[in-house]
């Protein structure tokens, strides 16, 4: 149970992480672009980009920790 519980309490760490960031380089969108309002593909970037990112690596933790759940569980059904 702790091989499995220790990857998913660092990857929600990591996820927490990870979000901060990204909401500090949206604050910063306006600034770079040197204006008021930043331009609609700036913004589409940084609102694409980021969740794109996070999905691709939250579908392969859940895969890696679903095949290592299911490997667990084998061995201890196994006499």
């Amino acid at each position: 149970m702790i091989r499995i519980r220790r990857p998913a309490i660092l990857f929600a760490i990591l996820s927490a992480i990870y979000w901060q960031l990204v909401a500090g380089f949206i604050g910063l969108i306006n600034p770079l672009a040197g204006k008021d309002v930043a331009p609609f593909w700036m913004v589409a970037l940084a609102n694409i980009v980021p969740p794109t990112l996070y999905a691709v690596v939250t579908l392969i933790f859940c895969h890696w920790l679903a095949r290592r759940v299911q490997r667990q569980a084998q061995q201890r059904s196994e006499p």
